[in-house]
């Protein structure tokens, strides 16, 4: 927690909002920022908490995403906050319905589902089967309706038993044997030389990457969590198929649990998202949260 410091200097003495932070297992970083001479107000104090937050990022973050563009993402969380307190519940619900209906087009569509986003909105809002959509593709759209109902009810521990189920809601009656079910096979991943892990090694992998998220979710920006959890998730490639869907809904519940606003990936920035992918399985890790941003930041820019 944030606290004051007095420290003499002279005859004078120097105000200082400060804040000491776990940085390694036995070793802590003092922050400071100068509020002045007289002792502040809790007004002037409220006004450098966003500077002593900044400061705080530029530690845990600097691997992986510069602090300029979260604090960008951090002004966009306030203004979407503002946004939902100052219109009506109706159209709340509104809004919430045409992210999900985009975020089902957008996450089918860069695995190649040819539903258009009329065609998704029919389904999942309409209740209509489009002319000619394909089980499948229907299926899938229907999938995404229900996992999004998922992420947003769950509440408890993160766990293999939830990324699973995710899995199975988001692949079930798509013509996947084992939807829901961590994979016990080897797979290969299409037009890629980036090879998953051995399936025996996939437990284990899963339990790595839950216990990273535990030892990082008050540390590192919401932002950035969610796209290392992401990039983990779909490097492990545990189920059958429907990994990259599975990803990204895992990446949405890691920031709703954070408070901040639900993303997609848009299908016309799938080369780009690939490449921010192939760039987190050459070891490039900033390079991957860099390109994640320029992925998403339309949606930064228009709440």
């Amino acid at each position: 927690m944030p606290y004051i410091d007095r420290i003499k200097s002279g005859k004078k003495t120097f105000y200082y909002l400060g804040k000491t932070i776990r940085i390694d297992r036995n070793k802590w970083k003092k922050i400071r920022i100068k509020l002045g001479e007289k002792e502040p107000t809790r007004e002037e104090i409220a006004s450098k908490l966003k500077g002593m937050k900044l400061e705080e990022y530029k530690i845990y973050n600097e691997d992986y995403l510069d602090a300029n563009k979260l604090e960008f993402i951090d002004d966009f969380k306030e203004v979407y906050k503002n946004h939902v307190k100052s219109i009506p519940k109706t159209i709340l619900e509104k809004e919430e319905s045409d992210f999900l209906i985009r975020f089902t087009y957008n996450s089918n569509a860069i695995e190649g589902n040819r539903l258009t986003l009329r065609d998704t909105y029919l389904i999942i809002k309409e209740k209509q089967i489009p002319s000619g959509a394909s089980p499948k593709d229907y299926n899938e759209a229907l999938n995404g309706r229900e996992a999004f109902d998922l992420i947003k009810e769950y509440d408890k521990k993160l766990n293999i038993e939830f990324i699973a189920k995710l899995n199975y809601v988001l692949t079930k009656n798509t013509g996947v044997i084992y939807p829901g079910r961590v994979r016990f096979f080897p797979v290969k991943i299409e037009g890629t030389d980036f090879k998953p892990p051995e399936e025996k090694e996939v437990p284990k992998l899963l339990k790595k990457m839950i216990k990273f998220y535990y030892e990082n979710k008050n540390k590192l920006h919401p932002f950035v969590l969610a796209c290392l959890m992401h990039a983990q998730f779909v490097e492990i490639h545990p189920f059958e198929d429907g990994n990259g869907r599975t990803g990204r809904a895992l990446m949405n519940w890691v920031l709703m649990k954070a408070d901040y606003p639900k993303l997609f990936v848009p299908v016309k920035q799938r080369q780009k998202y690939y490449q921010a992918i192939d760039l987190h399985n050459e070891k490039d890790v900033k390079g991957y949260c860099e390109k994640m941003f320029e992925v998403v930041v339309e949606q930064f820019a228009n709440p």
